[in-house]
């Protein structure tokens, strides 16, 4: 439980981190997506990042708690 409970936080800290590194700005402009990267290449890179292991995280989150659970499943078929 300690485990997924890190795992959360850790998603919460890499999805605050993009946002704050490469803000969207209202109203949207599809040009500020594009020269933005140009602009700040660091700070793109490190929104980049954020991004790509918070998803890697979330998605072995989200393994983790199916396997658990087709484990339950399959623990309470065994008892009947």
């Amino acid at each position: 439980m300690l485990r997924i409970i890190w795992r959360l936080l850790f998603i919460l800290v890499c999805v605050y981190l993009l946002v704050e590194w490469f803000p969207i700005t209202y109203p949207f402009h599809f040009a500020d997506i594009l020269v933005r990267p140009i602009l700040y290449p660091l700070e793109f890179f490190a929104a980049s990042l954020a991004f790509f292991f918070g998803l890697i995280v979330s998605l072995q989150l989200f393994q983790d708690i199916l396997q658990q659970t087709i484990k339950i499943v399959k623990k309470k078929q065994r008892k009947r």
